[in-house]
């Protein structure tokens, strides 16, 4: 919803958003806190819907408990997800915007379950 919603002001936003997070990533620092929380409100407010902006609380509760079950191993795929989201985003496609996002959700529930199931949870 946000490759055909968002404003081009938001767009703008949203890529400055992966690029400090993707930034953060690279220097070790941790991106999640403010960069990849505001990246997610900033898809979530431009896709129109509002439930979803709604929805990011839960959101940003789980980011640290992923984190933990994850052991941080997934800070590479993670960048690249989010740069192929916000990429389809800017270039107004819906499908490769589905279709990234998508990838990214089953990805990370793959590893959140690989994680829970390596620490006997």
């Amino acid at each position: 919803m946000a490759a055909e919603h968002a404003t081009n002001d938001q767009v703008v936003c949203i890529k400055e958003l992966r690029d400090e997070s993707e930034r953060l990533a690279e220097a070790g620092e941790d991106y999640s806190a403010a960069a990849d929380t505001a990246f997610h409100n900033a898809i979530a407010e431009s896709s129109g819907n509002l439930v979803v902006p709604r929805l990011m609380g839960v959101f940003k509760a789980s980011v640290p408990l992923f984190i933990d079950v994850t052991g941080k191993k997934l800070v590479e795929e993670t960048i690249r997800m989010h740069r192929d989201v916000a990429d389809a985003i800017a270039a107004r496609n819906p499908t490769a915007a589905h279709d990234a996002m998508y990838l990214h959700l089953v990805y990370n529930r793959n590893m959140i379950a690989e994680g829970a199931e390596a620490k006997g949870i």
